[in-house]
């Protein structure tokens, strides 16, 4: 196995495409939102017939408009300004969230992942890039690109949820698959139906338009998918753009 080599492997821009392929690796399993860049790892010819393509990705898109840790670390710097339009203004101006980085299975634990983050921050051209994650063993790759990891705590709505699976009989809740769940759901008896339709509806209007999803297959993998709460808040502060208002 290789590790990241400037003449064999390259890091070049990417598309959605690229993404894609790579996607099933991932944690998460729904849709990524509009992205401002994409770029990947790819083998350099003569090499490209040994490797695939891509060998890795990373994708950044637009900041989430609320983080109370992002509050926190920058010591209230996002409220400044007085209205609602303008605090988003803000942080859509200074911060960019690293949404994806997805490392082929077969080429992950060589540095592949570092180098594709270390080489693409700078390239954001923005004070912050964030990014929050539930897996503790990226804890170690961020903080290799140079971030700085602050621990989270669950928030009372997340274990409200976590509780309710709980008391329907689902501890193991971290390693239930859609259809498990699904099925669980479709043969409530009619209270325990009524609710966790109620604890499901509480939970899920914390995410936007998807709070509009009916029951179903496609609501349980969305549900799914946030249950891994983030437990660390990871900050990259560009050294060549100091963050200032």
């Amino acid at each position: 196995m290789i590790k990241f080599v400037p003449n064999i492997l390259e890091i070049v821009p990417g598309t959605l495409a690229d993404y894609r392929q790579l996607a099933e690796y991932h944690y998460r399993t729904e849709e990524i939102r509009p992205f401002t860049q994409i770029h990947k790892v790819k083998a350099r010819q003569p090499y490209t017939k040994s490797f695939p393509d891509p060998v890795a990705v990373v994708v950044y898109r637009m900041p989430v408009s609320e983080l109370r840790a992002r509050s926190k670390v920058t010591n209230g710097f996002f409220s400044e300004p007085k209205t609602r339009a303008g605090r988003l203004s803000l942080i859509n101006q200074k911060v960019r969230y690293l949404c994806r980085l997805i490392v082929q299975p077969q080429f992950r634990k060589l540095g592949i992942g570092t180098k594709l983050v270390t080489e693409t921050l700078p390239l954001q051209q923005v004070p912050i890039v964030e990014t929050l994650t539930p897996i503790d063993f990226t804890n170690a790759l961020f903080e290799k690109c140079g971030f700085e990891i602050h621990y989270l705590s669950a928030m009372p709505w997340y274990s409200r949820f976590t509780t309710a699976l709980r008391n329907i009989g689902l501890a193991d809740w971290n390693y239930l698959l859609p259809e498990t769940l699904q099925n669980r759901l479709d043969n409530l008896d009619s209270s325990q139906s009524a609710y966790m339709e109620n604890e499901i509806k509480q939970f899920i209007h914390h995410f936007g338009r998807k709070a509009a999803l009916p029951p179903g297959i496609e609501r349980t993998e969305f549900i799914l998918s946030k249950i891994p709460y983030p437990q660390t808040y990871a900050l990259w502060l560009n050294p060549a753009l100091p963050l200032t208002s």
